[in-house]
């Protein structure tokens, strides 16, 4: 994704008819949109709000997030048209490098323990 660069792996037609009717595959953005991790940030927030004005904003809020993604994600082919080869391009290597940050930072924060442990018991 940083390079910018597709998979090389080539699908037969058959192999495409298959993945095309098969239900249990699924987008990737559904998961982010509507998976555990949203699920719970929503609870937390939902048990931070603790007077009715709040509650109402926080769902009018992710209403309003959903609402805006759809928008987006319909207009998805014009946009990728708009941008031409060279946006899409951006965007693909500006999304890896995302991607390589989060992966990086959930690695960090899962070490940093390890090592303090570590630290702490050759302190002894």
């Amino acid at each position: 994704m940083l390079q910018a660069r597709y998979s090389k792996a080539k699908l037969k037609d058959d192999e495409v008819k298959t993945c095309v009717n098969d239900i249990s595959i699924t987008p990737l953005a559904i998961p982010m949109l509507c998976g555990p991790g949203t699920i719970a940030n929503g609870i937390m927030l939902m048990e931070d709000a603790n007077t009715l004005i709040k509650k109402i904003l926080l769902v009018s809020v992710i209403a309003s997030v959903y609402f805006i993604t759809f928008l987006v994600l319909r207009a998805s082919t014009r946009l990728n048209k708009y941008m031409g080869e060279t946006g899409n391009n951006v965007m693909m290597r500006l999304m890896g490098l995302i991607l390589m940050v989060i992966a990086v930072e959930c690695f960090v924060s899962g070490f940093k323990p390890i090592m303090v442990d570590i630290l702490q018991q050759a302190n002894l």
